[in-house]
């Protein structure tokens, strides 16, 4: 189980929303990855505090909990990532679907 910062890059989770999950305490070698148990926190960027678990992660699929409420998500293909170069730990994107 891993604890994740999660940059959320728009201001409400909805469908389409991108997640930024990052790392900042892997080694170099390991490509960190989200896991069932895993869990997660960040702020939305109006500065409101979120956090969550992921419940299920399953084939580039997930199902994460965030205030008693779940959300299927699916990993980001490249036109879906926002590669914003400020995330400079290790991170993967996921979007709501």
């Amino acid at each position: 189980m891993a604890n994740w910062q999660a940059t959320l890059l728009t201001g409400v989770l909805t469908n389409g929303s991108v997640l930024v999950f990052s790392r900042d305490k892997v080694d170099e070698s390991d490509v960190p990855t989200l896991r069932t148990g895993d869990t997660f926190y960040g702020s939305v960027p109006d500065g409101d505090p979120f956090g969550g678990t992921a419940v299920e992660v399953k084939g580039g699929h997930a199902i994460v909990e965030v205030s008693q409420k779940q959300h299927r998500m699916h990993k980001a293909q490249p036109h879906e990532a926002n590669d914003d170069t400020s995330i400079t730990d290790p991170h993967e994107t996921w979007v709501v679907d």
